[in-house]
């Protein structure tokens, strides 16, 4: 009959079978966690720590060392040598030398006997020892209970949403086969060594299953729950055994494949789109009795299974009755790969066996009775029919090894249901992200395995941080208009460089714990420079790069004024207006001759091309004389500076052999900070034109804003496509006024709408070429400076401006909300205005406030009516 194992094998596969694609499918909506980019395809990142990949690793060397050096009787001289001189042997437990359970308690006899049972090499003394106290086989059978209990009590926390244990099956088991693959130098060379990897994929296997069983009892949970149905089929064998269809003489589902599998791969695809594993027990059995000579090899196989166990219960019945001395012959002959076929298939082998069968039917008891039965179908054994002394006709042998080969293409077709979960799983090592694994499962982005205990999921425990975004202002354009050296020069020396030297009295340790103090630069990009931290640092910084530029710009301003840069702008003005006024001339000639030419005639052509082509060189010099004013005069940056607050940034490491090292910081608050460095012209068309408007009433064409970031939704209107059509069709056929009718109604429709934007408060766009923040940046930058500054909230009035500061700059003509923040010693120290509500693309609504440079209007603003501020009630 096939084996119990094989029987439950069944059991899990008809269980899978209902629902092939759902059986064991990771759903992203009830993870607690996934990098998965769509909800059908999860990405669960998990680590093994260096503790439980160095018990599983040292309990798979273990294993295969012991089988090894206690079977020393059919390894090769040569590889035992070489097998007891290596690392780990020294420290090898005793194995004894029996074929049943040597010790130990309910557990380690049950897992004995399913090892003997899975594969003949496994004795029981020997996994004993492996499993036993000082074996690390016990350890590895410890991990399994340790994160089968913490995953269990994981999905009790979470309301079963996640089942945390399949998580933690996948990832541990796909070590277990790592550790297997990694083990084989402990192995013997052929030919044995297939057949000793496949008993120690066998031990692996039963570790697990103990530990997982061991789990789930203690939990008192119910052996008929379907999680347990799909933890086994996670923690298979067949993976363990290697390939092939023998399976390395593993006796596991029953006898062995000596026949082979019928049509294997055509079975198992269609097991695994859901067939019945009966009927291609069936099919096996059908194939089998078609063929004289695979029908033959089938019932030998089964014959060599029933004499293998009752030779196996003869020996463990003599051990325990304490006679197994008598029966070491047999119990090597058990042990040893294919000793029973060739005993079976050779006369003179098994005239022998059953002398030594018949001899031993003197024992008392049990093992007498048995080795008479072996003695007896020994006997009556036939070549041409092998079973039938076994009492298995042709047709019944056939059948069991059906039974024997479906349960085998069950779990084969389970593999493949399996793997897109599987896949799932994602191993890292620790390298993928700044700060290694320790850092992401502190972050809560990523489960952890280890023998230490404590949670596999953590929730995140970081708190937010600052993000800092600098990037200069029309770097295409200004690059085209300097070269690329220029500008390369310019950002290394003039913007980078600075910013970088400022930045370093920030930096207080590595990147990934920017959280936790000071700032760390994320990401330097072709034009902008970005930095995450915690927000007090952050708006000192910002403040310093205004600072700098500031400073650049005068000193250039100083440059341009000297009376060398003078003589060459001068120069380059007058080759300018030189070339343009000799182009013109010919542009006169070439219309004078197409004048004179007779219509249609060659020279009218020739001449008006001329004509044309001197507006294309006109063109082409004033775009020379633009990069040649550009680079006299040295063509300063601007920049913009947002600030937000948010969840800290994901550095992710990617370390190529070519491109080398590199790292990519990812945020959500980051895209945020990039996006408030916008300069979007139409955001300060209107404060531009009220400007404009102020000039002309004080005759001050010299007048300035006194602000740097501006937010504004100016009207727009857009046509449906239909009526722009009929308006365009309409003025083309110079019917102007119908067309403007024809565009009234959209027309009034964006004036309604722009109208009640306005009362509203309607988001817009932003134009920042100085530094702001979003609101919640300002609220934890005054919450970090609360117990150490002083805080107001006032609204400036334009009235309440000293005459003289608005003799210089305009401010505005609506009242300004501000914030203002003191030092102990009642001293100015920021000031920030609310700018308005931007619209900021992909990432909703953001309240925007300036932070105002500490020079400048926003300075001689605060020192002028600071004082009055910090009388009022405070904030």
């Amino acid at each position: 009959m096939p084996s119990a194992v094989a029987a439950r094998r069944r059991e899990i596969f008809a269980a899978a079978r209902q629902a092939p694609a759902d059986f064991l499918r990771f759903d992203a909506s009830r993870l607690r966690f996934t990098l998965g980019a769509t909800p059908g395809d999860p990405r669960i990142p998990v680590w093994l720590a260096g503790d439980a990949t160095g018990i599983v690793r040292g309990a798979a060397a273990d294993l295969a060392l012991l089988l090894a050096t206690s079977h020393r009787h059919f390894v090769p001289a040569d590889d035992l040598d070489r097998l007891v001189m290596s690392e780990g042997y020294a420290a090898l437990p005793m194995a004894a030398p029996t074929l049943g359970p040597s010790g130990g308690g309910a557990d380690l006899r049950a897992a004995s006997s399913l090892g003997l049972e899975g594969h003949p090499a496994l004795t029981g003394g020997l996994l004993c020892a492996w499993m036993g106290p000082g074996g690390r086989g016990r350890s590895l059978t410890g991990l399994w209970i340790e994160v089968m209990r913490q995953a269990l009590a994981e999905m009790a926390a979470c309301g079963g949403r996640e089942e945390t244990p399949l998580v933690a099956a996948v990832a541990l088991y796909a070590e277990l086969l790592a550790a297997a693959d990694a083990s084989r130098d402990r192995l013997p060379g052929p030919p044995v060594d297939r057949y000793l990897r496949a008993a120690q994929g066998v031990g692996l296997w039963v570790a697990a299953r103990t530990g997982v069983l061991r789990a789930w009892r203690e939990a008192g949970r119910a052996g008929g729950d379907p999680l347990l149905l799909r933890l086994e089929a996670v923690v298979a064998p067949a993976p363990l055994l290697g390939r092939g269809g023998r399976l390395g003489g593993a006796t596991l589902y029953g006898c062995e494949l000596s026949a082979g599998l019928p049509r294997g791969e055509d079975q198992v695809s269609r097991l695994a789109l859901g067939a019945d594993a009966a009927a291609a027990a069936g099919d096996v059995a059908a194939a089998l009795l078609a063929d004289e000579e695979l029908a033959r090899r089938a019932s030998a196989a089964v014959a060599t299974a029933r004499l293998r166990t009752l030779l196996v219960q003869a020996t463990l019945a003599a051990e325990v009755s304490g006679h197994g001395d008598r029966l070491k012959s047999l119990r090597a002959l058990v042990t040893s790969p294919e000793g029973l076929v060739h005993a079976l298939a050779e006369e003179p082998a098994r005239r022998e066996l059953r002398r030594t069968a018949a001899d031993g039917e003197a024992l008392p008891g049990e093992t007498g009775q048995v080795l008479a039965e072996a003695a007896r179908a020994l006997k009556g054994y036939r070549p041409r029919d092998p079973a039938l002394s076994f009492g298995f006709s042709r047709e019944a042998a056939c059948r069991e090894y059906g039974e024997v080969a479906a349960a085998v293409y069950a779990d084969a077709a389970l593999e493949r249901m399996l793997a897109p979960a599987r896949r799932a799983v994602a191993p890292r090592t620790g390298q993928e992200a700044e700060g290694g694994a320790e850092a992401e499962w502190e972050a809560g982005r990523l489960y952890r395995i280890t023998a230490r205990g404590g949670p596999i999921l953590l929730e995140g425990t970081h708190q937010p941080v600052g993000h800092l975004f600098c990037d200069v202002m029309d770097f295409t354009r200004r690059t085209g208009l300097l070269g690329p050296a220029t500008m390369a020069e310019f950002l290394r020396t003039e913007f980078y460089g600075p910013i970088l030297a400022s930045a370093k009295r920030f930096y207080r340790g590595m990147g990934h714990l920017a959280d936790k103090g000071g700032v760390t630069m994320n990401n330097l990009l072709g034009d902008a420079i970005t930095f995450s931290g915690d927000i007090e640092s952050l708006v000192a910084l910002a403040q310093e790069i205004r600072r700098i530029l500031a400073e650049y710009q005068e000193r250039l301003r100083r440059e341009v004024s000297t009376e060398a840069v003078a003589r060459d702008l001068g120069a380059i003005e007058e080759r300018y207006r030189a070339d343009v006024a000799a182009l013109r001339r010919e542009e006169a000639a070439a219309r004078e001759a197409m004048a004179r030419a007779a219509p249609g005639s060659g020279e009218q052509l020739e001449a008006l091309a001329r004509v044309a082509r001197s507006g294309d060189e006109e063109a082409r010099l004033a775009s020379e004389r633009e990069r040649a004013l550009a680079r006299a005069r040295g063509q300063g940056l601007e920049a913009g500076v947002f600030l937000s607050f948010g969840a800290a940034p994901l550095v992710v490491l990617i370390d190529d052999e070519v491109f080398g090292a590199n790292r990519v910081a990812v945020a959500d608050k980051i895209n945020e900070s990039a996006r408030g460095t916008a300069r979007v012209p139409l955001a300060r068309a209107r404060a531009d034109a009220e400007l404009e408007a102020e000039r002309a009433v004080r005759g001050h064409a010299g007048l300035e804003h006194a602000w740097r970031v501006f937010v504004d939704s100016p009207l727009t209107v857009t046509l449906p496509p239909q009526a722009e059509r009929a308006a365009l069709a309409l003025a083309q056929a110079g019917a102007l006024d119908a067309a403007v009718r024809a565009a009234s109604g959209p027309v009034r429709q964006a004036l309604e709408a722009a109208a009640r934007g306005l009362a509203a408060e309607e988001p817009g766009e932003v134009y920042n070429s100085g530094a702001a923040l979003s609101q919640e940046a300002l609220d934890a930058f005054l919450a970090a400076v609360e117990p150490e500054r002083s805080i107001r909230e006032v609204v400036l009035d334009p009235e309440a401006i000293p005459g003289e500061l608005r003799a210089r700059w305009y401010f505005g003509r609506l009242p300004q909300p501000l914030v203002a923040t003191f030092h102990p010693d009642g001293r100015p120290a920021e000031l920030f205005r609310r700018v308005g509500r931007a619209a900021f693309k992909g990432l909703g609504e953001v309240p925007v406030w300036e932070l105002c440079e500490p020079a400048g209007a926003p300075a001689e603003l605060a020192r002028a009516l600071g004082h009055a501020w910090l009388q009022g009630a405070p904030a």
